[in-house]
């Protein structure tokens, strides 16, 4: 894991159980979406 991976997930440590429901579920989508467009673009990458 990388040190910018790192610093990611511990920021993400300390603010999630701060936020309310509604911010979690935010983020929970924000990430979702993420997860998608990367799996996106790892196909295309495969067929091209």
């Amino acid at each position: 894991m990388s040190e910018t991976e790192k610093k990611i997930l511990e920021t993400f440590r300390r603010v999630i159980p701060n936020l309310n429901d509604i911010q979690k579920a935010r983020l929970l989508g924000i990430g979702e979406g993420m997860e998608i467009k990367a799996e996106q673009q790892e196909r295309e990458r495969q067929t091209a």
